[in-house]
């Protein structure tokens, strides 16, 4: 009886350390809302946008070291996880960013004259069902994830006009590693200035600007 006893305090000992190892190489989770996401830059600085209609185009996460709801640090040691896909959480903060900024964001709406069809190495298609699409001349925005972690993010901004490309360009942004912390709070924080950064690096492009 006592080898019994011996034996199985060894297996639920070795249980409850892989369970304990799992936990923690599973990383901090920061949770994400895109609901609590608020710009904290200065909408002054983008003046020139003012007033200017867009339409949101649907983002793309092309990075394949992220997964549907989460990104994490370059270690693993802490994992940002939304409720929502990670392109739709940053499509939501690029909302708030533009209307921050005085844009102007408009719907799709039916046109009987437009009948082109997109066409990117990463997504192409009509904007919406039927003949769709952005009110004329009004030009349409769409963000691609290429690489994400907390420390970089390399992403990817088009602006379509009439349903032809006008810029196409790749952008890396960068910030210090993480703090040592446990105060998730400070770390969702750091995650939405990762989203300030991106957006204003874009709005401060004097290429971006020019075909805007």
């Amino acid at each position: 009886m006592k080898h019994v006893t011996i034996k199985s305090s060894v297996v639920v000992l070795c249980i409850v350390t892989f369970f304990l190892s799992g936990c923690v190489g599973g990383g901090t989770k920061i949770p994400l809302t895109q609901q609590k996401y608020s710009p904290s830059f200065s909408a002054g600085e983008y003046s020139r946008y003012k007033g200017k209609q867009l339409v949101l185009a649907n983002f793309i996460n092309q990075a394949q070291n992220t997964k549907t709801y989460s990104y994490s640090s370059p270690d693993k040691k802490y994992i940002y996880e939304g409720d929502a896909s990670l392109e739709t959480y940053y499509q939501s903060c690029y909302e708030k960013a533009f209307r921050h900024i005085g844009v102007k964001l408009v719907d799709y709406v039916h046109r009987e004259d437009y009948a082109r069809t997109y066409h990117h190495r990463y997504w192409w298609g009509h904007p919406g069902h039927g003949s769709y699409g952005p009110p004329k001349g009004v030009l349409e925005f769409q963000l691609i994830l290429l690489s994400l972690t907390d420390e970089e993010f390399k992403f990817k901004a088009i602006l379509f006009r009439e349903g032809d490309i006008k810029f196409d360009k790749d952008y890396a942004v960068t910030m210090a590693a993480a703090p040592e912390t446990d105060n998730t709070a400070t770390l969702e924080k750091r995650a939405y200035q990762l989203v300030d950064l991106s957006f204003t690096t874009i709005m401060k492009d004097r290429e971006f600007q020019k075909s805007f």
